[in-house]
């Protein structure tokens, strides 16, 4: 019945705004045993995610796939389960609302991804506190106890727990992009891996003329962000001395846009760097007319090597450290994230019938058998013991299917696939199966420690904090990405960037980060 709802209301053609509603539906008494699992119940839950990208074009609908199949039986639940159509999360979730009919768990970002977050969706009896049913989540609860950082950044500021949520523990699942660069190049020509700024320039230099690299260094649509935070720079918000700050705003953003700018001059930074997409950039990589990038490990240095040692057997693309500007720092300005940062959380709705049912479903994943079976699947079949670590067996890693890893993972477990659960480090380090993807890992992750100190956990300001805040920095955004493009392209000159500044201000970028500083405050008195 939810999917036919669904599926009518995606398919309407109305535009539907208003985001109140969830009036909520009575709860059911029952005498359901909810002391052990498996369940024994007839009722079956609806449950609205998005459909992971990896299995997508394998299946129809989660339900499908072998561990929803398995966490069915071990859990004793039957789940249906909701997909919007790619790309369309946030709009599903306002035409549900705005039909006044919610399934019983909706998993989304409620952080960043509804209007006013968290706390409207709370206030507006979308989503419940899931901290009334606690006694039906103990092992989740537990984890909070245990973690204290945890427990404040699943609550709101009023400590009201906002649903289950994804949690990526170790520093190794905290950063996922970074600096590569064609090993087998630096090599040749007699180079070290480079460190400091200094030596990527003597590298980019090299791969130019001694290469004939046309783009030396290149990135595509999102990695602006990447090149200035190799440039010792934030492009967006951050935390400066206990306050919140705008990166463009800071010193060390102009040192790193007069870098870029001298680069792109000088013809080491690709000349269309304000064109590039996905597509491009791997033609570039694989063609040899790039020696360097910002890329992530899997879909980028995972995808262009088999196909680069195709064409060159000696074809090296490997991840690097965040360049200095002396050697032996740290720079702690890399994309890096919290352990819990709102994504894949899976909230509990006003609607749900039983809503004590749904928050002990929720929580086996969080035990230890399931968190053994999320990250693994089943022993014997996807996983095997060695030398007491958990290994994927050729099910996962050479599918006898043909299916690529990430789509492994995706139909037998949850690891990967950005949802509710705990995640262990030990999928990482498998899913990074090339000697190139743990060099990345490993050089990456050296400044996820410090990146963290000045990354934003996931503070809430109030509903009216929020649109304030979303209505500053659109227009903020707007004016920045224009100009930084100009910036590096050397069409507005680097003397201009003091004006660049004042007009950020006029657009009240400074009130902007007044308010995530109060929201700072308040994160850090939970």
């Amino acid at each position: 019945m939810m999917k036919k709802l669904l599926t009518a209301l995606l398919a309407s053609s109305l535009l539907l705004t208003a985001c109140t509603g969830g009036g909520g539906k009575e709860t059911v008494k029952t005498d359901i045993d909810l002391s052990s699992y498996p369940i024994e119940t007839d009722v079956t839950l609806t449950y609205f995610r998005a459909l992971s990208a990896s299995i997508s074009t394998l299946v129809e609908n989660y339900a499908e796939t072998d561990f929803a199949k398995e966490l069915s039986k071990r859990t004793g639940v039957n789940v249906e389960y909701l997909h919007p159509s790619a790309g369309n999360t946030s709009e599903s979730i306002n035409l549900m609302i705005a039909s006044n009919e919610l399934p019983d768990i909706i998993e989304n970002n409620w952080v960043t991804g509804y209007p006013g977050g968290a706390v409207k969706a709370m206030n507006e009896r979308v989503i419940v506190d899931i901290g009334q049913y606690k006694e039906y989540a103990p092992a989740l609860f537990k984890i909070f106890a245990d973690n204290p950082e945890y427990d404040k950044s699943s609550k709101t500021d009023e400590g009201k727990y906002y649903g289950f949520p994804l949690i990526m523990g170790s520093p190794r699942l905290c950063i996922s992009i970074g600096p590569a660069v064609r090993m087998d190049w630096v090599r040749e020509l007699g180079l070290e891996a480079p460190e400091t700024i200094e030596d990527w320039e003597i590298m980019l230099t090299a791969f130019k003329e001694k290469k004939g690299a046309v783009a030396p260094l290149s990135l595509n649509s999102g990695g602006i962000s990447q090149l200035i935070a190799m440039l010792g720079a934030k492009n967006g918000a951050y935390i400066k001395d206990g306050k919140v700050v705008y990166g463009p705003t800071q010193p060390e953003y102009k040192e790193a846009l007069t870098i870029a700018s001298d680069w792109f001059k000088k013809g080491l930074l690709d000349n269309n760097v304000a064109s590039v997409d996905s597509k491009m950039l791997a033609s570039q990589i694989l063609t040899g007319k790039t020696g360097a990038a910002p890329i992530a490990g899997g879909s980028g240095i995972g995808t262009y090597m088999p196909s680069g040692v195709l064409e060159d057997p000696d074809f090296d693309l490997c991840g690097v450290k965040y360049p200095v500007k002396n050697r032996g720092e740290i720079n702690p300005f890399a994309a890096v994230n919290h352990a819990i940062t709102g994504n894949g959380t899976a909230a509990i709705t006003s609607q749900c019938k039983y809503p004590e049912l749904a928050a002990k479903f929720l929580d086996y994943l969080y035990t230890d058998e399931g968190y053994m079976f999320g990250n693994f699947g089943i022993e014997g079949k996807t996983y095997e013991m060695k030398d007491g670590v958990p290994t994927y067996t050729e099910l996962i890693t050479k599918n006898p299917d043909g299916l690529k890893m990430n789509q492994a993972l995706g139909m037998n477990v949850r690891a990967g696939t950005g949802t509710a659960f705990s995640c262990d480090p030990g999928y990482i380090d498998q899913y990074y199966a090339l000697p190139q993807q743990q060099a990345a890992l490993d050089a990456w992750v050296l400044s996820v420690e410090e990146g963290r100190k000045m990354t934003l956990p996931t503070v809430m300001p109030t509903s009216e904090e929020s649109e304030e805040y979303a209505n500053i920095m659109a227009e903020v955004e707007k004016h920045k990405a224009q100009m930084l493009i100009k910036f590096i392209m050397g069409i507005e000159p680097m003397d201009k960037f003091d004006d660049f500044v004042k007009d950020l201000k006029k657009l009240n970028v400074e009130r902007a980060m007044e308010i995530q500083t109060a929201a700072l405050k308040r994160y850090n008195k939970r």
